[in-house]
């Protein structure tokens, strides 16, 4: 049985103590100061955590998908405080679960799922910041960008702007979208409004080496 089928499974048993909640795309659902009353598994959705910028950049920490939640949200409940200074914001629909504070306390003790499943998601989210701090301390912008490319076109055709990779990888349109059309006219990208097709994945690959 799968991470999210298991997790999904335990708060179904479970859901006349928690509650669905759905939250169109858009929405910031935590950001500075907040209080922390209930930690969401997303059952649908993407959910983008970032840290913004003085200067209006922001840079994305981690994004949460389907039988996930938010580590910062877990430590914010389990420690008794307010959301730091990140901001989670929807990036499409999303559904949940809602876990009341008091029980992702709770189950912390009584449940060995649950509290090996928070324990996996501290983990997970450790290495995704170790590999942030990699990428920005040891790889230049172009790499950080093809790396992103690769990864998103392995996954699903890539329909974006040069401003939302920018905010990704914590940069500015203009750097993004100059590195974006040197590899256009490299022949291994082609850039349309909004859309970014991949046309040569080797070639891209070959720039990270």
């Amino acid at each position: 049985m799968t991470r999210d089928i298991a997790i999904i499974d335990f708060l179904s048993e479970r859901a006349s103590q928690t509650q669905p909640v759905r939250v169109n795309a858009g929405k910031v659902v935590c950001s500075e100061g907040q209080d922390c009353s209930d930690l969401v598994i997303v059952t649908s959705g993407d959910v983008r955590v970032y840290k913004p910028a003085v200067d209006g950049r922001s840079i994305s920490l981690y994004h949460i998908a389907r039988g996930e939640s938010c580590i910062i949200t877990a430590g914010c409940i389990l420690n008794q405080n307010p959301f730091p200074a990140v901001v989670a914001e929807t990036m499409t629909n999303v559904e949940g679960i809602a876990v009341p504070a008091m029980l992702v306390r709770r189950w912390m003790h009584d449940s060995e799922l649950w509290r090996n499943y928070v324990f996996m998601l501290l983990g997970q989210r450790f290495a995704d910041v170790i590999e942030l701090a990699n990428a920005l301390a040891f790889e230049p912008l172009e790499s950080r960008i093809i790396a992103w490319l690769l990864k998103q076109s392995a996954v699903k055709g890539i329909d974006t702007t040069h401003q939302e990779i920018a905010e990704e990888l914590g940069s500015s349109r203009e750097v993004v979208s100059r590195n974006l059309k040197a590899l256009e006219h490299a022949g291994l990208l082609q850039l349309s409004r909004g859309k970014i097709r991949v046309l040569n994945r080797e070639g891209l690959k070959g720039h990270l080496s």
